[in-house]
């Protein structure tokens, strides 16, 4: 399969320079580069397991750099912000109201991260600073940055504010539009918005984080609601280990939907183990107006999404003292992948029980706790609760894991390639696609259908090129017999990296 490349580059030329997430997932950060300005799209830490303080000297001057326009507020999107204030840079981020809210809670949870030798990245003054040069900006509104750039956020669905961007550069004849995604939603549950549809633009750099995969979610709450129920009247409690932004919220929220219609008892105590994650559920009320029009609604007339009966707000010692209760309950804890916080005490406490149900809901890195149970491994070695800067934990002594460990794929907050494919079939005709923020060869293998299914050049840039974007291209019109979705594969009920 060959895939289009453009032309090198110019000295006049609007240029593009994929610095992060280029065939990789995490580490998001795309140059734009007029005559006048210079943009950066992102700036986030690697997904990769222990590659988080990573690529701390930027190839490019962060001092030259007018502004940061920022999607959402994950890590692998803008993780490394504060560490450009440290390194020079004096602009302004222009991201969503709600992007700020989540951004700074998380950061500044997020202080831990290493540069290398120990060193932290950056300071709780870095995050302030950037906290401070923050504008926001409302969807739909046009705001002109520069004099050769103006932008345009739309609702991407992915997080509470999260944004694709429009961006208009050049003036007269000469003007280019480019849309960013950043990371797309799916809307397989009800609390955000889907993703907003946009039909024009001469450049479009579009999200690959699952490939050429079709989710495969049918039957799946049901099935999720049935292990529930069937545990809890064994007498048997549930663990539920979810990244404290978006996915503790959208378990929250579910729950509630559920117990509300009489799925399992309103007395089951349900435990939210996350001080973070509390502190973001009350981002989601303050923010509402980012929220399901419907979810709105239930606002608006008085009634809590996230608040129902049996729901108790616990952390610390508190919250393992729940167990001492010998109720049948479900634990919401923070630490997707069981590796910190009080997770791994949470497992400790329950695993030995086979009535208990351990529910996995998001993604496992390679090498992780939660990853090696699902593989099947039931003897494993959890590792007492690490204090940062107390040193590196000690390892744990084995132990044997009776519990029933189960996945559910209906929580993730990622588009499938069919999503994304019939999300890009809306544009009649573009000039090309740029695909990043995948695994491997799933930027490739997207941006091979792409091109077969529906006509436009794409291709899976590999961080090293710089793409012109100001020389005369032709445009490339959608296929008229174009079938977005044909050809992709299943998912198994695999689910990807989400960025938390």
């Amino acid at each position: 399969m060959t895939l289009s490349a453009l032309p090198a580059r110019a000295a006049e030329d609007v240029t593009l320079r994929f610095l992060g997430a280029a065939r990789s997932v995490g580490g998001s950060a795309i140059l734009l580069e007029t005559g006048k300005s210079k943009i950066l799209i992102d700036y986030g830490l690697s997904m990769e397991r222990g590659k988080a303080g990573e690529s701390t000297t930027p190839s490019f001057d962060p001092a030259a750099i007018d502004f940061v326009l920022l999607t959402h507020a994950h890590a692998d999107h803008a993780g490394r912000i504060p560490l450009l204030y440290r390194q020079g840079f004096r602009g302004r981020v222009v991201g969503t109201a709600a992007t700020k809210t989540l951004a700074g809670l998380t950061l500044k949870a997020g202080l831990t991260y290493e540069s290398g030798g120990g060193a932290l990245m950056y300071g709780p003054e870095d995050v302030e600073t950037m906290l401070r040069n923050y504008e926001s900006l409302p969807y739909g509104c046009r705001r002109q940055l520069t004099g050769d750039v103006a932008i345009r956020l739309r609702d991407a669905g992915h997080i509470l504010g999260s944004a694709m961007i429009e961006v208009w550069t050049g003036s007269g004849g000469k003007m280019r539009k480019i849309v960013f995604t950043g990371d797309m939603g799916n809307g397989s549950i009800p609390l955000l918005r889907e993703p907003e549809m946009i039909t024009e633009a001469d450049f479009i750099v579009i999200e690959a984080t699952y490939g050429t995969s079709r989710r495969d979610t049918e039957g799946q709450e049901e099935l999720f609601v049935r292990e529930i129920r069937e545990t809890l009247a064994a007498g048997g409690s549930v663990l539920i280990p979810a990244f404290s932004m978006d996915r503790t919220q959208k378990v929250l929220f579910t729950i509630g939907r559920w117990q509300r219609r009489g799925l399992f008892p309103a007395v089951t105590p349900v435990y939210a183990d996350s001080s973070l994650g509390g502190k973001i559920t009350d981002a989601y009320r303050r923010h509402r107006n980012y929220l399901h029009p419907e979810v709105q609604r239930e606002f608006d007339a008085g009634r809590d999404p996230f608040q129902f009966p049996g729901l108790q707000k616990v952390n610390g010692a508190a919250a393992l003292l729940a167990h001492e209760q010998r109720q049948a309950a479900i634990f919401v804890t923070s630490s997707g992948m069981l590796d910190h916080g009080n997770a791994p005490r949470h497992l400790k406490r329950m695993g030995g029980d086979p009535r208990n149900l351990l529910a996995i809901v998001g993604w496992q890195a390679p090498g992780s706790l939660g990853e090696a149970l699902l593989a099947g491994r039931r003897r494993v070695a959890i590792s007492p609760f690490h204090i940062p800067g107390n040193g590196a934990p000690q390892s744990g002594l084995e132990t044997e894991i009776r519990m029933r460990v189960k996945r559910f794929d209906i929580f993730s907050n990622h588009a499938d390639a069919c999503r994304i494919l019939t999300w890009l079939s809306r544009f009649p005709k573009t000039k090309q696609v740029f695909v990043v923020h995948g695994e491997g060869e799933n930027t490739w293998r997207l941006a091979g259908m792409i091109e077969r299914n529906l006509g436009f050049p794409a291709i899976a840039p590999d961080g090293k090129e710089r793409f012109s974007i100001a020389a005369p291209l032709p445009d490339y019109e959608r296929l008229p017999d174009a079938e977005p979705c044909r050809g992709l594969t299943g998912s198994n009920g695999r689910d990807v990296p989400d960025g938390d």
